[in-house]
Order: C-alpha cells, then structure tokens, then sequence
C-alpha cells in the first residue's frame, strides 16, 4: 500500500468581484492548484475523538501529507468524494519536515 493513496483537492473561498459593468461575479468555492496531490485519510482513535467533544472541536477524519506550509486553516478538502473542512492548523509531525496532519469536520450537504 501507498504511503499516501488518496487523490486531494484543497480549496479556498473567493469573495465576489465587481464584474465591471454595474454587477458581481459570484464567490464560492475554487480548487487551489496543489499538482496532483496525495495524502492519507484516516480516521481518528475513539480517544481522539473523546478528547476532541470534550474540547468542543469534534472532527471526523485526519488527514496526512508530505510536508508543506502552503494549507490553511481557511481551506476545505474534497477527498473520496467527500468535503471536510480544517478544524485547526496543519500540524508538522515530529517536527522533521517530512509529514503533516490536519483534523479534517465532514462538511454537510449544503455547506
């Protein structure tokens, strides 16, 4: 099995912009352009999802991927057909530069 097997979009919110005639372009949702990115989406131990109600930031999966410092707390994932948005800052594992994790909330439809 790959280290990192599964294909992931980050995306992030654009604001609407004046489209130059008296009205707006909408805002939504875009894909950051990440080149074929790869990552591992896990899903937590009962303790870590515990520990997460009992701070009240509950989340549903982790996610791993190879080192970077370019993703955001203000992006969302689209992974195995299914959105997640961050719940806090990507987190070097280790501290070797090597893997990241971020704790990803399942966005419901609508979102």
């Amino acid at each position: 099995m790959e280290e990192f097997p599964h294909e992931v979009i980050f995306q992030v919110h654009t604001e609407p912009v004046s489209d130059g005639g008296g009205g707006y372009i909408p805002g939504g949702w875009v894909n950051v352009d990440t080149d074929d990115f790869y990552g591992f989406l896990d899903t937590p131990t009962s303790k870590e999802i515990y520990e997460a109600h009992q701070l009240q930031h509950p989340f549903d999966r982790n996610l791993y991927y190879p080192y970077r410092t370019d993703i955001t707390p203000n992006m969302r994932v689209v992974c195995e057909g299914e959105t997640y948005e961050l719940v806090s800052k990507p987190m070097d594992q280790g501290g070797q530069n090597e893997i990241m994790k971020v704790p990803l909330r399942l966005v419901k439809a609508g979102g």
